[in-house]
């Protein structure tokens, strides 16, 4: 029986997948609807066995208890269309301007789909290439001089042709329609400025993670509002320093709060950059939901404010 359910899934799966390829209905909302009713049995089945394998037990999407369950259950449930603009990293910034004023946004140098179109001359000596459709995909180059834009070619084409979607049913993904950018490279005394990422539960700011040197020795710790360190190692090692209380912190808040507006749970994202925050990205699902919180406490006790059964000034020092 399994078998088959799965051979079904798979059958479905390449029927939607290849609708979207052949129509790419990227502004056609009815296509859109079908194509997506058509992969949610493949999305629920991909969250149910991933999520098994990562934390050895299958979610519980009727009433989530944790953190990452509820992140899971919203990948199914919670699927707006102004979704597909914060994930869209060229599209956002729209939604940025209108709601906190384009002083937030840094400057787009270009956009495209050919790496090759580029008029090198009008670059600066250092930028970042990004693709706007999906995570991960940013190249950092120093020097355009020493690039090989060749290779950047053909690394941005394979970019384009991903559908991340598809991993771990971010349905957000899927509508995104693919381009390239390049940004100036962000520095601040002669380093990539400390990235600020603000958990927003029910529109409020509770949890802060700061990422630290994300090209080289990359630390991820967690604060509560307060900016007081929380005993949890998530994904990266914790900072072993200490950390310094941004200036424009409580900027930095106000800001991600008015972003995040009244949903459920979404995540801010902006740099420090002397003293002046400039917008990241939103993101919807941090991590996917698919990365362990140690100790796993937490994942229970983020999980308690989504589900309102506790506030976010629970989120202490203490274990």
């Amino acid at each position: 029986m399994l078998k088959f359910i799965v051979s079904f899934l798979e059958v479905t799966e390449r029927f939607g997948v290849k609708l979207k390829g052949k129509y790419r209905p990227y502004d056609c909302f009815p296509l859109m609807f079908i194509i997506d009713a058509i992969l949610w049995p493949s999305d629920l089945y991909k969250i149910l066995t991933d999520y098994k394998k990562r934390f050895g037990s299958t979610p519980n999407l009727v009433v989530p208890r944790t953190f990452n369950e509820h992140i899971q259950r919203s990948k199914l449930t919670t699927r707006k269309m102004i979704y597909i603009d914060f994930a869209d990293k060229i599209r956002v910034r729209d939604y940025v301007e209108k709601i906190i004023g384009k002083q937030y946004l840094i400057e787009i140098l270009w956009t495209g789909t050919d790496i090759r179109d580029v008029n090198k001359e009008r670059l600066p000596e250092s930028f970042i290439i990004k693709a706007n459709n999906g995570s991960g995909m940013n190249l950092v180059v120093p020097d355009k001089k020493a690039a090989d834009w060749l290779s950047i070619h053909s690394l941005t084409q394979q970019w384009l042709c991903r559908d991340f979607s598809k991993y771990f049913a971010e349905w957000q993904y899927r509508w995104v329609r693919p381009q390239l950018l390049i940004e100036p490279l962000l520095t601040f005394e002669g380093r990539i400025p400390y990235d600020y990422k603000f958990f927003c539960f029910n529109g409020k700011v509770e949890l802060i993670q700061v990422d630290m040197d994300r090209f080289t020795n990359h630390t991820l710790t967690l604060l509560n509002r307060q900016f007081k360190v929380l005993p949890i190692r998530h994904v990266y090692p914790c900072h072993q320093g200490t950390l310094v209380r941004p200036a424009c912190l409580d900027e930095m808040i106000n800001l991600a709060e008015k972003l995040a507006g009244k949903e459920k749970f979404i995540r801010i994202d902006f740099y420090d950059v002397n003293g002046r925050p400039i917008f990241g990205e939103i993101t919807l699902h941090p991590s996917a939901g698919r990365e362990h919180f140690e100790p796993p406490i937490w994942d229970k006790r983020l999980g308690d404010i989504l589900s309102r059964k506790c506030a976010g000034d629970t989120l202490i020092e203490k274990q």
